[in-house]
């Protein structure tokens, strides 16, 4: 049931500013008492700790899964749309200005860097990226990410065009 509970909340941050969501907005989508959310978070602060954990863990699975295929080209595509596809908060949070919430900034920067072990671990066994090259490869996925996701350009962000550059550029 928790799960149920924090993919539902996740969509609402997803959509909208933490600041924009109250906690009665948050219970009324998930049909319930403003008092039986405080049951399963002390607060909105904590809940979107729990939020951003959760969020995080559902895109270190994903990216586990991503870097089992052999296709840079395919691991490029799903990486820049995997923030829309899914609306994983975690992966768009340093985009909404949450970093602006000392507890939530501190959040972020500790899961960033499991984030930058994560794709340093795969880059450099895979194609012997320096740690540096790792930095700016993830820096250009999150920006094109940012433009599919934020903006609402895959209409007009054509990743198949933009693969061939990046491949390039980095391998």
């Amino acid at each position: 049931m928790k799960t149920e509970i924090l993919d539902k909340i996740e969509s609402l941050f997803f959509e909208d500013a933490f600041m924009d969501v109250s906690m009665d907005d948050v219970a009324k989508n998930l049909n319930m008492k403003k008092a039986s959310l405080y049951y399963h978070f002390a607060s909105k602060e904590q809940m979107f700790i729990d939020i951003l954990n959760y969020s995080f863990g559902k895109y270190i699975k994903y990216l586990n899964k991503t870097f089992l295929c052999d296709d840079i080209n395919l691991i490029i595509s799903w990486l820049v749309s995997f923030p829309i596809e899914s609306k994983n908060l975690f992966s768009v949070v340093s985009q909404k200005w949450y970093c602006k919430i000392w507890i939530v900034r501190d959040l972020i920067v500790e899961k960033n860097k499991e984030l930058l072990n994560v794709f340093h671990t795969y880059f450099k066994e895979k194609h012997n990226f320096t740690n540096e090259k790792t930095i700016i490869f993830q820096w250009i996925i999150n920006d094109l990410s940012k433009k599919y996701c934020i903006f609402d350009c895959k209409e007009t962000l054509d990743i198949n065009k933009l693969i061939p550059e990046i491949q390039k550029t980095f391998f």
